[in-house]
C-alpha cells in the first residue's frame, strides 16, 4: 500500500516534490536540452573512435579457447568479418566479481546464428587464463 502525505505539497523523504503540470513541463524541457547535448556529445565521441587509426595485427598470434591455442585468424571461421567483444576479466575473482556489464552482454548472446548467416563470426576475448574463464563459459 502506498502512503502519501496529507499535504500534497510535502514530498516524501528522498522523493521530488509534487508540482503542477506547468512546473513539471518547464523542468522537463530544461532537462531535455541537457539530454540532447549529452547524446550529441556521445555521438561525437563515437565518431572520433571510428576515425581512430588502425594497427596492423599479426593473425598468427595465438588465443586460447576450448580447443587449446589457435591462431587469431582462425576466429574468423572462414567468414569475411569478425566481431570481437572484449570481456574485462579480473584474475582470481569469483563470477560475482567480474565486470557486470560484460557479464550481462555475454549472457545475452546465446549464439551467433544471425551473424553467421551474414558471413560474420563472433568471439569473446579476455585476458583471463583459460582455466579460470572455462568455468565461466
Amino acid at each position: 500500500m502506498t502512503t502519501t502525505p496529507s499535504d500534497p505539497n510535502t514530498a516524501l523523504p528522498g522523493r521530488p516534490p509534487i508540482v503542477d503540470l506547468a512546473t513539471w513541463q518547464s523542468a522537463r524541457d530544461e532537462l531535455l536540452i541537457r539530454e540532447k547535448a549529452h547524446t550529441h556529445s556521445g555521438d561525437a565521441i563515437a565518431a572520433a573512435r571510428r576515425r581512430l587509426p588502425m594497427v596492423e595485427f599479426d593473425g598468427a598470434v595465438e588465443v586460447v579457447g576450448p580447443d587449446g591455442p589457435v591462431p587469431f585468424r582462425d576466429l574468423f571461421g572462414g567468414r569475411d568479418e569478425l566481431v570481437v567483444y572484449k570481456h574485462m576479466w579480473y584474475d582470481g575473482a569469483p563470477h560475482q566479481g567480474q565486470c557486470e556489464g560484460c557479464t550481462t552482454t555475454a549472457s545475452h548472446v546465446k549464439d551467433a546464428v544471425y551473424l553467421n548467416a551474414r558471413n560474420v563470426s563472433y568471439a569473446v576475448l579476455t585476458t583471463g587464463r583459460w582455466d579460470e574463464v572455462a568455468s565461466y563459459v
